[in-house]
């Protein structure tokens, strides 16, 4: 891994854990951010290779009359079968590393006083743990992540508990995190835990890199 000026920290933990909170919070206190879901969405834009790759492999019916992935529709079937999501994933996750290191690198060039944090949700899955310079992990309770879902109208509750269990456990992200957040309560109580982080990253102080982080409530 590349040695760089201020480090490179991923954000990740389960679906409906509140990532995109967290990273937005690192955001208004000054890091720069990066979200893996955005560049997801990107890099299977009509005309890419991405999405030259996935109606090879899938076919004609996971597109619209436009040409537009039906990400939704994709989901479905992906998740219902490992083979089809494993090819999914060999064709997305070269495309969005690429891409993540492009941003990651103009950030650095931009400002290269502030760190910069990527949101990953299937950080272990993907097995690219070493490519950051620590590892934030964002939890809930499993109620908490389905009751936001289903409030958000992002899944309906079945399916929100089967891509839960299609996911890495907390058990085997924790084992992977530098720092933990809880996100189970007030917003206020979140900012806290980022900013003891961030705390921890200021140059000149112990990075806490291979250790547990004191945001554990």
């Amino acid at each position: 891994m590349l040695v760089l000026a201020m480090p490179v920290i991923a954000i990740t933990g389960g679906i409906g854990s509140g990532k995109s909170a967290v990273r937005r919070i690192f955001e208004e206190l000054g890091a720069a951010g990066v979200d893996a879901d955005d560049l997801a969405r990107t890099v299977v834009k009509p005309g890419t290779i991405g999405w030259v790759q996935i109606r090879e492999v899938f076919g004609e019916e996971f597109f619209d009359s436009k040409g537009r992935l039906d990400r939704a529709q994709l989901a479905e079937v992906v998740f219902a079968d490992p083979a089809a999501r494993k090819s999914l994933e060999s064709i997305l996750h070269p495309l969005i590393l690429e891409a993540e290191a492009r941003l990651v690198e103009e950030a650095l060039a931009e400002k290269p006083e502030r760190p910069v944090v990527v949101e990953i949700p299937l950080l272990v899955e993907g097995g690219e743990v070493d490519r950051y310079d620590g590892t934030v992990l964002v939890t809930a309770s499993r109620i908490t992540r389905l009751e936001r879902l289903e409030r958000a109208g992002i899944l309906r509750r079945k399916e929100a508990e089967a891509r839960i269990q299609s996911q890495a456990s907390e058990e085997e992200r924790a084992r992977i995190a530098d720092w933990i957040i809880d996100n189970e309560g007030p917003i206020e109580n979140t900012r806290n835990q980022v900013e003891r982080i961030l705390h921890d990253l200021i140059p000149g102080k112990d990075r806490k890199k291979g250790k547990k982080g004191e945001c554990r409530t």
